[in-house]
């Protein structure tokens, strides 16, 4: 069972459905571009600040000469990860832009990433607790979000550069 306190499904729902609805319109705009648009829908977003919290860095199924995944970790179901790898796979982004909003606790972003013709929408969230240790891991090389598949074997990792949209005021 999860502790109630832990688990932050009752402060994200609200928000999220917001989020989602921004993520959709900003879609609609994209495509009127005739652009590519890849729309994310996260089942679960961990935030990753060393501990071992993946399934596979708790069972040591990691290799250990991968460099540790640090930042949030994003699982989108399988066909929307075979669109992410499409469209940013072998490519390199032109632009990342992040929007933000805050509430019970949580800071939600909306990453826009694109490269060329093809963008992709991902929204994620962290708690405001993590705040400063996620900047402090994007000290080192930015905003880092890994967006993966349920199994974990596979990522993509965005990079926002330029951290400070990423966090609240």
């Amino acid at each position: 069972p999860v502790d109630p306190e832990e688990n932050p499904f009752g402060r994200v729902v609200g928000p999220w459905e917001r989020v989602l609805d921004d993520m959709h319109a900003t879609a609609e705009e994209y495509r009127a571009d005739d652009l590519d648009v890849v729309e994310c829908h996260p089942g679960d977003v961990a935030t990753l600040t060393g501990a071992p919290r993946t399934a596979a860095e708790l069972t040591g199924s990691v290799d250990p000469e991968e460099a540790q995944r640090l930042g949030l970790d994003a699982v989108v179901p399988g066909e929307e990860f075979a669109a992410v790898q499409e469209a940013l796979g072998d490519r390199t982004a032109d632009r990342v832009e992040v929007f933000q909003a805050t509430g019970n606790g949580l800071v939600f972003l909306l990453l826009v990433v694109a490269a060329g013709e093809h963008v992709v929408l991902l929204p994620v969230y962290y708690d405001r607790g993590d705040v400063e240790a996620l900047r402090s891991i994007a000290d080192d090389g930015g905003f880092r979000v890994h967006v993966r598949p349920l199994v974990d074997d596979e990522r993509v990792t965005v990079t926002v550069d330029d951290p400070e949209p990423c966090f609240p005021a």
